[in-house]
């Protein structure tokens, strides 16, 4: 999945250079199936978010740190023996706003180029230091990468031309465009309250954009870099290039914000250096899936009485209590895998051994040959959004499976 994540400067959650993992504490996040059967969950529950509507066609959501917006500008406008200085408060509530605005405007360039392109984004979520839009596929060119990454930061020097062609037309307007931009540092200017929404639009979108192009992972510049270099050097040198200048630009950017006393600007710098490291590290485990058979993790096929659609609750709890497994085949009348059962949602779900086993059921899976290597078959896993793949060898018989949960335990191995 493609995650655009801008952090006031905004880049896309967009997939990893093959297909996108999503990536927590160093390891690549296999996604747990949606349970067909099972009550669907709200997606916002999960990622503690609000759904706040459909912007042009695009779920947007609000995440839950929103609510600690009104508390830092009560915090920050706290004059001791007066209480909150409520001018400075609805000033800084309006800043807040309009920058909740541009962010929107950014990750909305991202979702409707990649529309144009035939990449549906999934959602945008909001946070109060940036956005962040869900593609759930890359496209298949990398001038149309390109193309999506840059909307984004489009999307804002638009805005800033706007603005600029806005604030030509007020009084004093060249002067304004200097006192906003910095051009000067000798100009004394009184705007009044349109002037200085103009002026903000003008400075924070234009800064957001320059921002955002940063060759530095995972901001748009790095994405569109990384897309630039994947054909001529390959996925890997691309992304050790575009994570490596994360870091060292990221590092820069602290070393400003500490010069500058600026907290913001050492909160995003840090975040550019975490995401930076933490796709090297994908890159990493990639490598170390390539490099090994399915041999590695392959469960043979148990010895113990095969599971039925037509069983029932308590003889899945046996067999896993029996065999230690955290997924289970499951066969039809005419012994044939329909699709596993996961050990989990039994014991979520089913709350009586004698009830059908087929509403908990994953009637679905992938299926491979042992010559395959591990990254071949978990890309095609998580592609599929399964529980696993039953490998087959010669007239088709089953050798054994692999699991999702196997290959995390091999990614956790120091080796």
């Amino acid at each position: 999945m493609i995650l655009t994540s801008d952090l006031c400067y905004s880049p896309v959650i967009a997939p990893a250079p093959a297909p996108n993992y999503s990536v927590t504490s160093g390891f690549i996040l296999l996604p747990r199936p949606n349970h067909k059967n099972a009550k669907p969950k709200d997606h916002n529950t999960i990622t503690y978010s609000w759904r706040i509507g459909n912007i042009f066609g695009v779920p947007t959501d609000l995440h839950w740190t929103f609510l600690l917006l009104p508390l830092a500008i009560g915090y920050f406008t706290w004059v001791p023996g007066m209480g909150i200085a409520w001018a400075a408060a609805i000033k800084w509530t309006i800043i807040a706003l309009l920058l909740f605005f541009f962010v929107l405007v950014h990750e909305l360039g991202h979702a409707l180029a990649a529309r144009n392109r035939g990449v549906v984004a999934e959602r945008i979520i909001l946070f109060p230091l940036g956005g962040g839009a869900y593609l759930p596929d890359r496209p298949d060119r990398a001038w149309e990468e390109v193309f999506i990454y840059a909307a984004g930061p489009l999307a804002n020097i638009g805005l800033a031309v706007i603005a600029y062609a806005a604030l030509l037309f007020r009084p004093d307007g060249e002067l304004l465009i200097a006192f906003y931009l910095r051009l000067s540092g000798n100009l004394v200017v009184f705007p009044g309250w349109p002037d200085q929404v103009l002026g903000l639009t003008l400075a924070v979108n234009l800064l957001l954009a320059i921002g955002n192009l940063l060759p530095a992972y995972p901001l748009d510049g790095g994405r569109i870099l990384r897309a630039v270099l994947r054909g001529p050097v390959g996925v890997r040198p691309a992304t050790v290039v575009v994570t490596g200048l994360g870091v060292l630009i990221g590092a820069a950017l602290v070393w400003l914000g500490y010069v500058l006393r600026d907290p913001l600007l050492g909160i995003g710098a840090v975040f550019i250096i975490v995401m930076s490291a933490l796709e090297y590290r994908n890159g990493w485990q990639r490598r170390r899936l390539a490099a090994r058979g399915i041999g590695n993790i392959l469960r043979p096929v148990a010895a113990e009485k095969p599971l039925y659609l037509t069983d029932k609750v308590g003889k899945a709890r046996t067999l896993f209590n029996g065999s230690g497994w955290p997924v289970l085949p499951v066969r039809n009348q005419w012994n044939e895998q329909v699709g596993f059962l996961e050990s989990d949602t039994l014991n979520e779900e089913a709350k009586k051994d004698t009830a059908p086993l087929l509403p908990y059921c994953e009637a679905e899976f992938v299926t491979a040959s042992p010559d395959e290597d591990l990254l071949t078959v978990t890309e095609r896993i998580v592609n599929a959004n399964v529980y696993g793949a039953t490998v087959y060898g010669r007239r088709g018989r089953v050798l054994g499976y692999v699991f999702t949960e196997d290959v995390m335990t091999l990614l956790k191995r120091r080796i």
